[in-house]
């Protein structure tokens, strides 16, 4: 099997967990285009078009709003909530409630920047209008350190 009916088989592994996911059911790779409203990409298409079919699967399960905060140097290198170690140079976020694993697409409303992060701890701690906290790197990619706290669009994708 060469590379590229191998990169469109996981595409459509990809695709139909994800409808699966939103308790559709799909039993052809037709019904499974149209549901997404793409095409299956063919021998000649590229990988960045098949990313793209992959990337309009991935819907939003909820949208939240609120302010978010770095954290970092005091905290790097010590263990998390989930018992991960802390590394503020990677894409992680404290949730107070949502499961450890979470994925979630964190927009900043004033810049329109967003980065996708991994729910890894708890938290904030400080405001009870702070939904989020952001791992330095993460809250570099949406807004300036300077910032300190940003109000945020975050959409949890699973």
């Amino acid at each position: 099997m060469n590379r590229t009916k191998k990169y469109l088989m996981s595409t459509i592994i990809l695709l139909s967990s994800s409808l699966y996911a939103s308790d559709k059911k799909i039993d052809s790779i037709e019904e499974l285009t149209k549901t997404v409203d793409v095409t299956v990409p063919t021998e000649q298409k590229t990988k960045t078009q098949a990313k793209d079919i992959v990337n309009k699967s991935k819907k939003s399960l909820q949208t939240k709003y609120g302010s978010a905060s770095f954290y970092g140097p005091g905290f790097h290198g010590r263990k998390t909530a989930s018992g991960e170690v802390f590394n503020q140079n990677a894409l992680t976020a404290a949730h107070r409630t949502l499961p450890f694993g979470t994925k979630l697409r964190v927009t900043c409303t004033a810049t329109g920047r967003s980065t996708i992060v991994k729910v890894n701890d708890r938290g904030p701690f400080a405001g009870r209008d702070r939904v989020l906290d952001l791992s330095k790197a993460a809250f570099l990619q949406i807004a300036p350190l300077s910032k300190g706290v940003t109000y945020i669009k975050y959409e949890i994708l699973h």
